[in-house]
């Protein structure tokens, strides 16, 4: 079993690859956003998509006549709401994902500075797949549930609503997809990564797959 004690780690073969501090994630995310993989080539994909759903969704309604061009705003602008209004589920969401890949703790933490949340598993050691499981768990769950009622219209304007939430919300997962590109970056090797809440830093470790 992986220990969250870097002294154990190294003598496991792993190198420290980077310590982050969590009021400092951020340039760290965005060096690895922008790099081209397949993680960050699916989420470039996804805003793309849901951009054009929003603006072709806004187009139809206001030349059917069904929305005016202040209707659809007005819609618009409560679907950029809703994700703020999921922060809480999207954070419970990621503990949940912890928990079930065997987090004994998780806690949550925000950077009101930074605008920033987090959920952190003190000192859990998570794997490359138990990573992309807690990081995907929100996303998944809340774009399946945001999208579904657009499958099913009724009230007009509720699908601009509903695809908006879900492309902001989808935006907002950029730390998430930062750091999942992180571990495809380093797909050639065997990475782990663990929280220390009390240290408030993030380990990373490395080593060369057997």
């Amino acid at each position: 079993m992986l220990r969250a004690d870097p002294v154990w780690i190294e003598q496991q073969g792993f190198k420290v690859d980077a310590i982050l501090n969590h009021q400092d994630i951020i340039p760290f995310v965005k060096s690895f956003l922008f790099r081209k993989n397949i993680v960050t080539l699916f989420y470039l994909a996804f805003n793309v998509l849901f951009c054009i759903l929003l603006i072709f969704s806004s187009f139809i309604n206001v030349y059917a006549g069904t929305l005016t061009l202040g209707d659809a705003f007005t819609w618009f602008s409560w679907g950029c709401l809703i994700p703020f209004l999921l922060v809480p589920l999207h954070e419970w969401l990621h503990g949940i994902a912890y928990k079930a890949c065997g987090a004994k703790a998780v806690s949550y933490d925000v950077n009101w500075k930074q605008f920033y949340f987090m959920a952190i598993a003190d000192k859990f050691v998570a794997t490359r797949k138990s990573f992309l499981i807690v990081a995907l768990t929100p996303f998944i769950i809340i774009t399946i549930a945001l999208m579904i009622p657009v499958l099913f219209p009724s009230t007009p304007g509720v699908d601009i609503m509903l695809i908006t939430a879900t492309f902001v919300h989808g935006s907002m997962c950029a730390g998430d997809f930062g750091l999942l590109s992180y571990f495809e970056t380093n797909r050639n090797k065997e990475v782990i990564t663990y929280d220390d809440r009390g240290e408030g830093l993030s380990y990373f470790f490395v080593r060369d797959k057997a």
